[in-house]
């Protein structure tokens, strides 16, 4: 009883936060610029577009109303969560409009239905809003960027100099990097590093495009473009990293 007090209290208070959303003229992508005021009590320019953030699986079970540790994007048995599954095998997608109707029949059927999916029986705002929630975009740095997309450009750098033989120079030059600010003094190579975490992510990020250029100087030429491509593409990743940081944007750096 408890339990369904809470889920009928949470729906309500995200009913209130997110009913501008159930319209259709919810913003898009292709919608212009607006001044909003932010919580700082500026007013910046800012294009609104609908998004979503990462949670853990309890959390999207909640928000959802379905029953505990369920794939909330699609009607995935429990057994085959975390899978590779091909394309051509994924299971369907939830599907919000059905669970809405059977909600509102409340029939013993419908019930049944609905139990059969692993859906839970009431009302539930994520099921108006006309968009598939699992598909809007996730602008979290933390797990994106962070422990997801940085994570990943280490780790393949690691590689990539262990492959041409740079790790050495590379663990060397990592060694080298001097105190700076709040940076500080490397008292480890990258590899005895075993575990990171999101400070340490994002201090990296700083002198790591430096620290593979450096790295990669010299080689014969048929390594010169294979090197120059590992170069760009870290400074790629690292240039996206810190114009997502930056807390507001103008027409120069939108530019």
């Amino acid at each position: 009883m408890q339990r369904h007090t809470n889920q009928e209290m949470l729906n309500e208070v995200l009913r209130r936060v997110l009913h501008p959303l159930t319209f259709k003229q919810h913003p898009t992508a292709e919608s212009g610029y607006n001044k909003i005021l932010c919580a700082d009590g500026n007013f910046r320019r800012c294009k609104r577009v609908l998004a979503a953030c990462p949670a853990d699986c309890p959390e999207y079970s909640d928000l959802h109303h379905l029953e505990w540790h369920f794939c909330f994007s699609r009607e995935c048995p429990k057994k085959e969560l975390g899978d590779n599954v091909p394309s051509d095998k994924q299971h369907p997608r939830r599907d919000r409009n059905l669970y809405r109707t059977l909600s509102d029949t409340n029939t013993k059927a419908a019930d049944a239905e609905l139990s059969f999916r692993h859906v839970h029986q009431g009302s539930n705002l994520f099921r108006h809003i006309p968009c598939i929630v699992s598909d809007l975009p996730k602008p979290d740095l933390l797990h994106t960027m962070h422990i997801g997309m940085l994570d990943h450009l280490q780790k393949w750098i690691f590689h990539f100099m262990k492959t041409h033989e740079r790790l050495g120079k590379y663990n060397a030059i990592w060694l080298s990097v001097p105190a700076y600010h709040d940076l500080t003094p490397k008292n480890k190579s990258y590899e005895e590093v075993s575990q990171w975490n999101w400070k340490e992510m994002k201090d990296m990020s700083r002198y790591l495009l430096g620290v593979v250029t450096q790295s990669l100087r010299g080689g014969s030429p048929a390594q010169r473009p294979i090197f120059n491509r590992a170069i760009e593409c870290t400074h790629a990743l690292s240039a996206f990293y810190m114009y997502a940081r930056f807390k507001s944007h103008d027409d120069a750096t939108l530019s």
